[in-house]
C-alpha cells in the first residue's frame, strides 16, 4: 500500500531504503544458507529474529501512513486519502527515528556458536583410519591427507588421540615412501605420495623403479607431519631432498612438481622453499632467481598469479609472500609495494574471504588470505566477528568437519584450513599456527631445535648433515641487492 509514494522527499526515501537495506543484511548474515536451516534447530532463532525485523519494518510503514494526516500541518486534500506523498520535513524525521528502531533491534547479537573440537578431532582420526570411496582418486597424494589430518590434531590439541603404536606407524609409513637415488642417477630424492605408485615397474628411472621420484608437495607435507609427530627426522637423507629440490628448478626461477617434469608455478615455488626452509639448507637453490620469478608474476591489481600473465590468486599469493618469507627475501618488495598487495588482500574480505575478484567466499582461505596478511604483518586490519561466523556456518554439527560452503560436504582439506584460520583468531583451545610454514607454533619451536642440532653436526668433520657449498646452510637468506621496482 505504500510503494506509490513522490520521491519528493529524498530524505523520506533514504530512511525508507536504508531500512530495507538492514533487514537484508540481517536476513543475509543469520541465514547465510537456506540448506542449513532445515537441518539445524540453532538457526530457528535468527529465523525468528528475522521474521519480527520483517513485521516491525512493515508496521513502521503502516503506522506512518496511518498517521500522516495528523502530522501534516496543512489539512489533507478531502479527495484523496492520507498518503506519502504529503510527507514533510518533519514527518521524514520521525520515519527515520522509527527506521532507527528497527535497525538497532536489528542489531542485536545472537549468541557465538562454538567450536565442536572433539567432533573435529574425531573426524581427523576417522581419515586417518580409513578413507571413503569418494577419495579413492586421491590414492597418489595420501600423504597430504595425512598432513591435513596430524596437523589439524595438533592445531586442536589432541594428537594424544593418537596411540604410541599408531604414531609410529604412521612415520615408518612415511619414512618407506622416502626414494633415496642410487649413486650416479638422476637426484630424484624427496618423499613420494603413496605406496601404489610403485606397483608399475617398467625400465630403471633414475636408479628405482618408473615413477618412484619425490614430489615436492607430498615432500614438504611428509615431512611437515614427521615434525609434527615428534620425529627427529634422523632417517631423512636431507643431502638427497636437497638435491633433488635443486634439479627442479627452472631457468626462470620457478619449480616442477617431479624430476620427469610436470607443472611448474607458484604452488611448487612455496613448497621448494618450505623443504629448504625445514631442512635448513637451501643447497644448490637459486634463491634470487625464485624471487626473481616471483617479482614476474606480480599482476597490475598487485595480487599475485600462479604463472606468469595470469589472473591474482589468493592461494598462490600466500605461496609468494611465504616463499619470500621463508628465504629472508621478503625485502625485496618496497614498502608501497607490499602496502597495495595488502590492500588487494583486504579486498578479498566479504565475510569470510575469497580468492578472487567477484568469486564466492571459502573457507579456505581464511588461511590462504589470513596467513599471508600475518607474514604482513597486517591481519588485525581484517574483520574477526565476520570471519568467524562465516567459517562456523561451515560447520557439521553431526559428523565434525568444516566445509567449503554452508550446506555442503566436509573434507580434510576445508576442515584443516578452516581450523587454521580460527587458530588466527586468537580461538581459545586452538595451537598458534606458524603461517608461513603451515604447521603449529608447537611443531615450529621443535623443528628449531633440530636446527641447533644440525649446525652443531655440521661443524664436526664427520658429520653427516645436509651442507652445500655454494650457499649458505641456514634457512635465512643472505640479503642481496635485488630490490626491484615494479612500479
Amino acid at each position: 500500500k505504500c510503494i506509490n509514494f513522490s520521491y519528493q522527499s529524498s530524505f523520506l526515501v533514504d530512511h525508507l531504503h536504508a531500512t530495507t537495506f538492514a533487514v537484508f543484511v540481517i536476513h543475509r548474515r543469520s541465514v547465510p544458507s537456506l540448506k542449513c536451516v532445515c537441518t539445524s534447530r540453532k538457526l530457528l532463532l535468527p529465523i525468528i529474529i528475522c521474521a519480527v525485523q520483517s513485521l516491525l519494518r512493515w508496521c513502521v510503514i503502516t503506522a506512518v501512513c496511518q498517521l500522516s494526516p495528523y502530522l501534516n500541518p496543512s489539512p489533507p486534500s478531502s479527495s484523496s486519502k492520507p498518503s506519502l506523498r504529503s510527507f514533510d520535513h518533519s514527518q521524514s524525521r520521525i520515519l527515520g527515528a522509527l527506521a532507527s528502531l528497527v535497525m538497532d533491534a536489528a542489531a542485536a547479537e545472537v549468541p557465538a556458536e562454538e567450536i565442536l573440537f572433539q567432533k573435529h578431532a574425531k573426524y581427523f582420526v576417522r581419515f586417518l583410519n580409513i578413507l571413503p570411496a569418494r577419495l579413492a582418486s586421491h590414492d597418489s597424494t595420501r600423504v597430504t591427507i595425512a598432513f591435513f589430518a596430524v596437523s589439524g590434531l595438533d592445531v586442536l590439541d589432541s594428537l594424544h588421540l593418537l596411540s604410541d603404536s599408531f604414531r609410529t606407524d604412521i612415520v615408518n609409513w612415511i619414512y618407506s615412501l622416502q626414494v633415496a637415488p642410487a649413486p650416479g642417477a638422476r637426484p630424484c630424492g624427496g618423499i613420494q605420495g603413496s605406496s601404489t605408485l610403485n606397483v608399475l615397474n617398467p625400465p630403471e628411472c633414475c636408479g628405482l623403479e618408473a615413477y618412484r621420484w619425490g614430489h615436492l608437495a607430498i615432500t614438504y607435507t611428509g615431512i611437515a607431519v614427521l615434525v609434527a609427530l615428534g620425529d627427529d627426522l634422523s632417517r631423512l637423507d636431507r643431502r638427497a631432498i636437497i638435491e633433488g629440490v635443486a634439479a627442479v628448478q627452472r631457468p626462470d626461477g620457478s619449480f616442477s612438481a617431479t624430476i620427469d617434469g610436470s607443472e611448474h608455478d607458484m604452488r611448487f615455488v612455496y613448497c621448494a622453499a618450505a623443504i629448504c626452509a625445514m631442512l635448513n639448507d637451501w643447497g644448490r637453490v637459486d634463491r634470487r632467481k625464485m624471487a626473481e620469478y616471483i617479482l614476474k608474476s606480480i599482476r597490475y591489481d598487485y595480487g599475485i598469479s600462479q604463472h606468469y600473465e595470469m589472473e591474482s590468486h589468493g592461494g598462490t599469493t600466500f605461496c609468494a609472500i611465504a616463499a619470500l618469507e621463508l628465504s629472508g627475501q621478503l625485502d625485496i618488495l618496497s614498502p608501497d609495494v607490499r602496502a597495495k598487495i595488502v590492500r588487494w588482500l583486504m579486498f578479498r574480505q566479504q565475510d569470510g574471504f575469497q580468492g578472487r575478484p567477484n568469486k564466492p567466499v571459502d573457507t579456505c582461505y581464511s588461511f590462504w588470505i589470513g596467513a599471508t596478511l600475518k607474514i604482513l604483518n597486517a591481519f588485525e586490519l581484517t574483520s574477526f566477528k565476520d570471519n568467524r561466523q562465516y567459517v562456523m556456518s561451515t560447520q557439521d554439527k553431526t559428523v565434525g568437519g568444516f566445509s567449503k560452503w554452508p550446506g555442503s560436504h566436509t573434507d580434510p582439506f576445508h576442515t584443516y584450513f578452516g581450523i587454521c584460520g580460527l587458530s588466527f583468531l586468537r580461538e581459545a583451545g586452538l595451537q598458534p599456527v606458524e603461517p608461513a610454514l603451515n604447521i603449529s607454533q608447537r611443531a615450529f619451536q621443535r623443528l628449531k631445535q633440530l636446527h641447533a642440532v644440525w649446525e652443531i653436526e655440521r661443524e664436526q668433520p664427520d658429520g653427516n648433515g645436509a651442507s652445500s657449498n655454494n650457499s649458505s646452510s641456514s634457512s635465512t637468506c643472505v640479503k642481496r641487492d635485488v630490490r626491484v621496482n615494479i612500479e
